[in-house]
């Protein structure tokens, strides 16, 4: 099993510097038994306006997707329960029950304000090929409260919501033309290998004339193309259309009931036609909709056959977040983490728990070797004097066996010591394998019963191979830093927080830079007009002497040792900027005042400037594990969303530094965002590119 856990993902814009590091961090799983939907997760987010009606309205849309559902898919498949989360700026009800392992960015369905590109159109981000779901179904407030809007513009909500459901979950694309703000463009019309010219679509039965959109008249033939005009669209007859299919063409005409298929024997009025020059025929090489779903796991050898029920009803469950953030951080101290690695470990929690865990939080540690032990229980983080109490406990030495399932049960333990574990966080860093009961397998059935959050960081090749699947199966991140790497282990650590309590910093730098004795390093960073509030930026050294920093402004104001912005620990050098940060370059000196080589990690963060958006850069990968074999090609796909907002980011220089096994060597990959290879839509801020050069067995 070939694992490879890490890139680094460095965006080079004209304005800012951005780093990412690969997270693990799968959509919320839908499960699928006995033709019944379970666990389908919809949240609304923290910025929406309190309104009950929103979860009203959900459940009503809910309950019509889930008839037309059942006979879309000929009786095969229907919503039965349904996780609606209440963001924690709402007021608490006593209907609500705690949320879990359940979070907003694992929702399925998003309840959101809109995409600046798409308005209130509902839309799926599908960044995969053919047959592979989507990240997430998107629904603004305004389309989900107004009717009468929603239904003029869109159709019916249930059938809206199935042909969304198309893309989210069987990983199927749009058969008509059209034209995208990005710059993505399928044909209206084709002239097919027999007949006249056609409308693209699916099938070939619906019903329509064809008009130009601002004059409303016939339309002429474009003499260079043979086909009708730019302006010329087709609009469907109401009235007279037989056509039953399709979903994935025009969901909203009440006689389409059904998804297209290739089946002779079916029925004709939605045949597939693969002559037709849409996305869903360019991706998935002319196989019809039933084509595709029929190889996934919902319907492949005839699993889920047609079942008659008498209520396609569907049950809520209503959820709401916690207010504020519960994490364990549970820290392996076997005789393996000795030396540098307890050292750097120590120093990247102290610096997370002095600058990252926000007010109001609450921090528990947790140390295990060959047994655990509860190092500070669970505090709520309103001063210096807690942080530095916590800090304290940071572990300094290492020795014994491993034992991953006693950290694990310590962690839960520190968590019910406060309350219900549930939606608490247990963030695992350990660099070996386990060796000592009990084991991993031993200790989850309990922990997901206790619906824990787990995240992993894997700090070195060595690590327990399942903590990725412990990381999954709970609903948390994973992650792969290696034991020379600590930008790796603190972008790690911040990225847990950012993600489960979201927070809204933003790493703008993160880098380890080794510079010779007597010798100084210069480098710099830009901040644009998103971001400047509590900008800090943090320079630590494992040894030799205190280096010297020095940070030019974009005004030419010079800050170093004796500005009030300039604070020193024994191991790290802390600049706060004083206000927001001024937009422009900020230049910084590092120099090694001793005579040997130094290695300095230097990491900035902000926030963003209130009422704008950051530019944030997402990187995740298409899978887990692959099957490695030096024989036959084995492919990855790597992406990285580019976004300030929903807004996508186009036209930046993304590259993946991917750290192979089995010696670390790093191999440099630019990820694209052109329509073409891997990436399935031009100019939608998804970076991506498949990667082929595997070479050896590793994380």
């Amino acid at each position: 099993m070939a694992r490879v856990l890490r890139w680094v993902l460095l965006l080079s814009a004209c304005i800012c510097n951005y780093d990412s590091e690969a997270v693990f961090n799968r959509p919320n799983e839908i499960k699928l038994q006995n033709n019944e939907y379970t666990d389908v997760l919809v949240a609304i987010n923290k910025d929406i306006p309190e309104n009950e009606r929103i979860v009203d309205r959900i459940k009503e849309i809910f309950t019509d997707a889930s008839q037309e559902l059942y006979a879309a898919t000929n009786n095969r498949t229907f919503f039965k329960k349904v996780k609606i989360l209440i963001p924690k700026t709402w007021t608490n009800k006593r209907e609500y029950q705690p949320a879990g392992t359940e979070t907003f960015e694992r929702a399925n369905v998003r309840v959101d304000d809109p995409n600046p590109l798409n308005g209130d159109n509902p839309y799926v981000q599908q960044k995969g090929g053919c047959g592979e779901g989507g990240d997430y179904m998107h629904l603004t407030p305004d389309y989900v409260l107004e009717k009468d809007y929603g239904e003029d513009n869109w159709g019916p909500y249930g059938k809206t919501f199935v042909h969304e459901f198309g893309h989210l979950r069987w990983g199927l694309f749009d058969e008509y033309g059209f034209e995208s703000a990005s710059g993505e463009a399928y044909p209206h019309f084709y002239r097919p290998s027999t007949g006249s010219i056609q409308p693209t679509g699916c099938s070939v039965h619906v019903a329509g004339y064809n008009r130009h959109m601002e004059t409303g008249g016939r339309c002429q033939l474009d003499p260079e193309t043979a086909l009708p005009e730019p302006g010329c669209r087709f609009f469907p007859d109401f009235r007279h259309n037989e056509a039953t299919g399709s979903y994935m063409f025009m969901q909203f005409l009440s006689q389409v009931t059904s998804f297209c298929h290739s089946d002779p024997a079916g029925d004709p009025l939605s045949y597939h036609n693969r002559e037709a020059p849409n996305k869903h025929n360019a991706q998935c090489q002319g196989r019809s909709s039933w084509d595709v779903m029929n190889e996934h796991q919902d319907f492949a050898n005839g699993a889920n056959p047609p079942r008659e029920v008498s209520s396609t009803v569907p049950e809520f469950e209503l959820l709401q977040e916690g207010e504020f953030l519960r994490v364990v951080l549970v820290l392996d101290t076997s005789g393996s983490m000795s030396g540098n690695p307890i050292r750097q470990l120590n120093q990247v929690v102290t610096r997370f728990i002095r600058s990252t865990v926000s007010v109001g939080s609450s921090v528990g540690v947790v140390t295990f070797a060959s047994s655990a032990r509860i190092r500070h229980p669970m505090v709520s983080v309103s001063s210096d004097a807690i942080r530095e109490a916590l800090v304290a406990t940071v572990p300094h030495t290492a020795t014994g066996g491993t034992c991953i399932g006693c950290g694990l049960l310590k962690g839960v333990e520190a968590l019910e010591a406060i309350g219900q574990p549930k939606g608490g966080v247990l963030l695992l860093v350990t660099d070996g394998g386990e060796n000592e009961s009990p084991l991993i397998e031993d200790v989850m059935p309990g922990l997901l019963l206790k619906e824990v959050i787990i995240d992993t960081i894997a700090y070195s090749q060595n690590a327990d191979a399942m903590l990725e699947s412990l990381a999954l199966q709970t609903g948390g991140l994973s992650f792969f830093a290696d034991l020379d790497d600590s930008t790796a282990l603190n972008n790690a650590f911040t990225a847990t927080v950012q993600t489960t309590a979201d927070e809204e910093g933003v790493t703008l730098l993160s880098e380890d830079t080794t510079i010779s004795g007597r010798e100084t390093h210069s480098s710099h960073m830009y901040i644009d007009n998103s971001v400047g509030a509590n900008t800090t930026l943090s320079f630590s050294w494992l040894d030799g002497p205190r280096p010297r920093i020095t940070l030019e402004t974009p005004a030419g104001s010079v800050i170093t040792e004796g500005s009030p912005e300039y604070h020193v620990t024994a191991d790290t050098i802390t600049i706060g900027v004083l206000g927001t940060a001024t937009v422009g370059k900020w230049a910084y000196n590092i120099s090694n005042v001793g005579l040997n080589d130094q290695k300095i990690t230097t990491i900035v963060s902000s926030y963003p400037i209130p009422g704008d958006k950051p530019i944030t850069v997402t990187a995740q990968v298409s899978a887990v594990s692959l099957n490695y074999s030096s024989s036959q090609p084995t492919s990855l796909t790597i992406f990285a969303a580019v976004r300030k907002g929903y807004l996508p980011v186009t036209g930046a220089v993304v590259k993946v530094y991917i750290e192979k096994p089995p010696d670390g060597q790093v191999e440099e990959l630019m990820l694209l965002d052109n329509g073409a290879g891997a990436d399935v839509a031009k100019n939608d801020g998804i970076y991506s590119r498949y990667f082929y050069n595997f070479s050896a067995n590793g994380r």
